[in-house]
């Protein structure tokens, strides 16, 4: 190979080496679970009533519109559910993300799941699903003992394009359960 062209390909197989990096770590991994918990985190049910139940609403919008409807902007997202409690078990019993137009997207709980005090879990949403459009939310129906604190619920909501990137948060509220 002459001279000249060395540093070329050296500077080619650089790029290269640098795009597949990025692009690996920005792809999700096809073996990944939307729900993420740390086993250390559950327990189970505990022996005294959970009569303390409530719903809490969280937009993660996965697409933002820009100047006026011309451009999109896609998000990932993390809902995170932190049991607020120093004492006490907190229930999560439905997790549901839906569209903006209210459409039921996906349910992410089969059975309930019990966190420790101070435990908490995420919910993932890649980048580039963009089923929730704009207006996305989650619900989330839980249940604690009397007297205990409310888990603290918020989304958090991150974009990467080119050498931009994007991050917001947005708190639960609580909302109405159906009985």
């Amino acid at each position: 190979m002459p001279l000249s062209l060395a540093p070329r390909v050296l500077a080619f197989a650089l790029v290269c080496s640098v795009f597949a990096t990025e692009c690996g770590a920005r792809s999700p991994l096809p073996s990944a679970q939307p729900v993420v918990v740390s086993p250390d985190a559950t327990t189970s049910a505990p022996a005294e009533k959970l009569g303390v139940r409530g719903r809490t609403l969280i937009p993660l919008h996965s697409t933002l519109l820009g100047q006026g409807g011309v451009t999109r902007l896609n998000f990932s997202g993390a809902l995170s559910i932190h049991n607020a409690s120093a004492t006490n078990v907190l229930a999560i019993e439905k997790i549901e993300y839906r569209s903006g137009s209210g459409q039921l997207i996906e349910s992410y709980l089969n059975d309930p799941l019990y966190l420790k005090p101070y435990a908490s879990l995420q919910v993932l949403i890649a980048q580039n699903d963009v089923r929730g459009g704009t207006g996305a939310s989650f619900t989330v129906d839980w249940s604690t003992v009397e007297g205990s604190d409310e888990p603290l619920i918020e989304a958090i909501m991150t974009s990467f394009t080119g050498p931009h990137s994007y991050a917001i948060l947005s708190p639960g509220r609580r909302a109405s359960r159906p009985q």
